[in-house]
């Protein structure tokens, strides 16, 4: 009996669109744009207000949820790229 290809999950169907940006380009959007941006607004504005006050604490609290950013980019392309492959060896 032939085995019935799997069809590629509507998630998987879109990262390879995504993947096509690149690496680097996804990390900058997705991590530091899309995330990391806004938790350095919530986390800086909102939660914590005082750290607002300095220039230099505003500064740090920018970079640090930059590197946050782009860590957590790194870490959904490794993720995604991980499932595709998976779905890639089982067909």
């Amino acid at each position: 009996m032939k085995k019935k290809k799997a069809e590629m999950p509507k998630n998987l169907k879109a990262w390879t669109k995504t993947r096509a940006m690149g690496q680097l380009r996804y990390i900058l959007r997705y991590g530091v744009l899309y995330w990391g941006v806004p938790m350095f607004v919530v986390m800086t504005f909102i939660v914590n207000p005082e750290r607002a006050k300095s220039i230099g604490m505003l500064a740090a609290s920018a970079g640090i949820w930059a590197v946050g950013g782009a860590l957590f980019g790194l870490v959904m392309w490794n993720v995604m790229e991980k499932k595709l492959k998976v779905f890639q060896e089982d067909k």
